[in-house]
């Protein structure tokens, strides 16, 4: 990912920041050019760079740097500020007058997801023709953007000083080189607040949560924003100061399993996980029985099939006792949500940490919850496994159906494993949901 300008020769006495950067700009990502376009003013010719100035670019990136960094996309069922979310989000809030692309960053934590549509209508003076939805490193964004905004203020270096950029760079400089300031920032970036808007209250007590359960496991709830954060750990707290659903960790300190890892994106090491899991344990192919998953977790049979909470939480979440045990909530009550939720904690039992620490297992798009939900998969229903049950790749619905119920999960989980190996079209399981 390399963003490379071209300045404009008769830029060098602007007048201002925007005319000084002028430039012709271009974006690419493995040799594709993210800002290819059609000229629809002149002999309608496909160009890769654009017009425009690098300084309001530049200064979208550094003022929204935090949350574009740690800030997952919004839940289906946010209440809040979705307009807030995409001006801190969408290229096009850059803004000042050019007509940029249809660019989208949405982070998990550990990477950053390039989602680029091409347009649709041509009224303006270009069209977009480019597509891409892929992921990049965290750190390779991180130094893509960087180089950008500090070539972009070499260039204003000697003809302003001053400016709106510089100052808020050299803030932001200050606040990553200081670990306590960027755990602080972090915090507020999940959360959906730009910096320093998030309330105090919320933040000292989430701070105080850290301390007590972990930092990790808090960061992960900030996850879920602002307006939901808050109603979840009050559940979590009345839930597990009454607990009365518990498991083993069996698994806590298999460090073997997690070694065996290779790296990669956090679904596919959340699949390796549960294969190395699964081999360590010697677990028979095909199904794993409520009777076999209940004696791993040392726990009734009845935990993986019986629920008599009157609502269900919108998470599972689990906190680490003495004894590898862990008091949970596994938060859902029909049985294949709540096998489903105990392979999540599984996976976070994997590294499950001391007594006092929190395990969540929510719904927020971040990379340990996409591990998590990676290795309940592949836990529960090898792909391998399934496709030999089903005997094709290209099954009717009825088989997907069978299959959900041979073994024992949820439709949506088959549907999700054959998009996932590519053998469903993705918008099909847009539709079955």
């Amino acid at each position: 990912m390399h963003f490379e300008m071209d300045w404009l020769e008769d830029c060098n006495s602007a007048a201002s920041e925007e005319l000084l950067t002028r430039c012709r700009m271009s974006l690419t990502l493995n040799n594709q050019h993210l800002f290819r376009y059609e000229d629809l003013l002149g002999e309608h010719q496909v160009k890769d760079a654009i017009v425009v100035s690098a300084y309001p670019l530049a200064l979208w990136f550094t003022a929204n740097w935090w949350r574009l960094r740690w800030e997952p996309g919004p839940l289906s069922n946010a209440t809040g500020n979705v307009h807030d979310w995409s001006m801190s989000h969408m290229l096009a809030a850059a803004g000042s007058g050019y007509a940029w692309p249809n660019l989208v960053f949405v982070s998990d934590g550990d990477n950053i997801q390039l989602d680029l549509k091409p347009d649709c209508e041509s009224t303006g003076p270009l069209r977009y023709i480019e597509r891409l939805d892929t992921w990049v490193m965290a750190e390779a964004y991180e130094t893509c953007v960087d180089q950008f905004v500090k070539q972009t203020l070499q260039k204003l270096d000697g003809t302003f000083e001053g400016t709106q950029l510089q100052e808020l760079w050299r803030i932001l400089s200050a606040e990553r080189a200081n670990p306590a300031t960027a755990l602080h920032r972090q915090l507020e970036a999940r959360l959906g607040y730009d910096p320093e808007e998030a309330p105090q209250a919320l933040l000292n007590k989430l701070t105080t949560l850290m301390t007590d359960h972990g930092e990790q496991a808090i960061q992960e709830l900030a996850s879920l924003g602002h307006d939901q954060v808050e109603g979840n750990i009050a559940d979590i707290e009345q839930r597990l100061a009454n607990p009365d659903e518990a498991i083993r960790l069996p698994f806590k300190n298999l460090g073997k399993v997690e070694q065996l890892i290779t790296g990669g994106r956090p679904w596919a090491r959340g699949q390796e996980a549960a294969r190395n899991l699964r081999k360590h344990l010697a677990l028979d192919a095909g199904p794993l029985s409520n009777r076999r998953f209940a004696e791993l977790l040392e726990a009734p049979v009845r935990l993986l099939e019986d629920n008599d909470m009157k609502q269900s939480l919108s998470i599972g979440i689990g906190e680490v006792a003495t004894n590898d045990r862990a008091r949970v909530s596994l938060g859902k009550k029909r049985k294949d949500a709540r096998r489903f939720m105990a392979a999540r904690l599984v996976a976070e039992g994997l590294n499950g940490g001391e007594a006092g620490l929190w395990l969540p297992c929510t719904n927020a798009a971040t990379a340990r919850q996409k591990y998590q939900r990676a290795f309940a998969q592949e836990f529960l229903c090898p792909y391998q496994d399934l496709i030999d049950w089903m005997e094709t790749t290209s099954p009717e619905e009825e088989i997907l159906q069978a299959a959900a119920e041979h073994f024992e999960v949820s439709p949506l989980l088959i549907n999700t494993v054959m998009v996932n190996h590519g053998h469903i079209p993705r918008t099909g399981l847009e539709a079955f949901q």
